[in-house]
């Protein structure tokens, strides 16, 4: 009986305690989880390695290269090593320039004047010198002190045409030119021009030899507005005053001009030491006249550098005095150009300022003044001496043409009015 109430007493320990069900889904969706995020870790931290390795690596090898111990011949390796890693353009770069030494050898010297003195001595062909002389003269009487050169500018069918100055064809009874062979020849004075004081002579070709005509030449005539400060330029013909000098120098300045009756001309000043007396020609390096040698034009206390005319201003006056058909006009002022500046700070109308009016010229004789500034020449505006003698070019002696000035009164500046008649001269 007991033994039975026992057994009920612990009829509860013979029941079987059962483990919770394993949910495989929600342990699944676990794992899942922690291995994306492990992936994600993973990616992040390679990325992060990828960018800072070229960083790590150059920390580990500048560490490296510090901790090196160079040697003098390390140091002599690597100065090697730097001129042989130069780029390849400065490479070629210092490899085009020639060496100092090699410029400066007197063999590169010498050759470098051979070859400047050369185009001189090709520009000889067409220089020659022109001698005048008296009648009343003895052939012993340094028959030879009146000398001085010309250059060959133009040649027709039958005659060839030498400028020259005027002072050595003045008060002669004969004129002689002596051409780059020796051979001398008579000329004739053709037609001279007062502003610049040159001369063009005409020499028969029928007297000249088929030897001659071969070594001869007409000048080329180059351009002299584009002249530059500091360009190399040659004086030939007589620019020491003696025959057959030769000087080399440089352009010093461009900017000189000189005022003469009806036009102004621009001066080319060099560093080329030469005479007062002295004539010739200043060419460019490739043979080209650029300049007529003009002493006569230097300022006195620089006679004794070449000094010369632009030939670009005188190729007109050269055609001119080559044609026996052509005059050239003349009106009689001379003139100083007034610009915008000047015209504000003075006051003065801008145009030509009348500087001097030549005695019995067609200016003095309709009445303009010194003083007065000419606006207009023949219906064309004027603002500079330039201007006004590109524009006297257009007109022809006997020609009557208008010339508008502005004149200073008692209340300002008023406009006159002329009707000039051009002459020739």
């Amino acid at each position: 009986m007991e033994q039975k109430k026992n057994e009920k007493s612990y009829e509860f320990l013979k029941e079987t305690i059962k483990e919770k069900p394993i949910d495989k889904k929600k342990i699944m969706k676990h794992i899942l989880r922690i291995l994306a995020s492990g992936g994600l870790f993973g990616l992040a931290a390679s990325a992060v390695l990828l960018l800072a390795a070229p960083e790590i690596r150059k920390n580990i090898e500048g560490k490296q290269e510090e901790s090196q111990i160079q040697f003098p011949s390390d140091t002599e390796n690597s100065e090697e090593n730097t001129k042989n890693n130069i780029p390849e353009e400065q490479s070629s770069e210092a490899g085009s320039q020639p060496a100092a030494e090699e410029e400066l050898t007197p063999e590169k010297y010498q050759k470098l004047f051979a070859d400047v003195f050369a185009t001189a001595q090709e520009a000889k062909k067409s220089m020659v010198r022109v001698r005048g002389s008296k009648n009343d003269e003895e052939w012993f009487q340094t028959p030879y002190e009146s000398e001085i050169s010309g250059l060959l500018v133009a040649e027709s069918g039958q005659e060839l045409f030498v400028l020259t100055e005027y002072r050595i064809v003045e008060n002669v009874d004969r004129i002689q030119v002596v051409f780059y062979d020796g051979t001398v020849t008579d000329a004739r004075f053709l037609k001279g021009d007062i502003n610049t004081g040159f001369v063009i002579l005409k020499i028969p070709k029928a007297g000249i030899s088929a030897e001659t005509k071969e070594v001869i030449d007409i000048a080329p005539l180059g351009e002299s507005y584009a002249v530059e400060q500091g360009k190399p330029v040659l004086a030939i013909g007589s620019p020491m005053g003696y025959s057959d000098s030769v000087g080399y120098g440089i352009i010093t300045s461009t900017c000189n001009t000189i005022s003469k009756t009806d036009a102004e001309y621009s001066l080319l000043t060099t560093d080329i030491a030469g005479s007062s007396l002295g004539s010739g020609v200043l060419l460019n390096l490739e043979g080209e006249v650029i300049g007529l040698i003009a002493q006569s034009f230097a300022r006195e206390d620089t006679q004794n550098l070449v000094t010369g005319l632009g030939v670009s201003e005188v190729k007109e006056m050269i055609q001119i005095l080559s044609d026996e058909t052509k005059d050239i006009v003349y009106l009689g002022i001379t003139g100083k150009s007034i610009t915008k500046d000047i015209s504000e700070k003075k006051g003065i109308p801008i145009g030509v300022f009348v500087e001097q009016v030549e005695v019995d010229s067609p200016a003095m004789q309709v009445g303009i003044q010194n003083g007065d500034v000419i606006i207009e020449l023949n219906g064309e505006k004027i603002e500079t001496v330039k201007g006004y003698q590109h524009q006297l070019k257009f007109c022809k002696a006997g020609q009557t043409i208008k010339v508008k000035a502005m004149r200073q009164g008692t209340e300002g500046y008023v406009e006159v009015d002329f009707d000039v008649t051009l002459q020739a001269r």
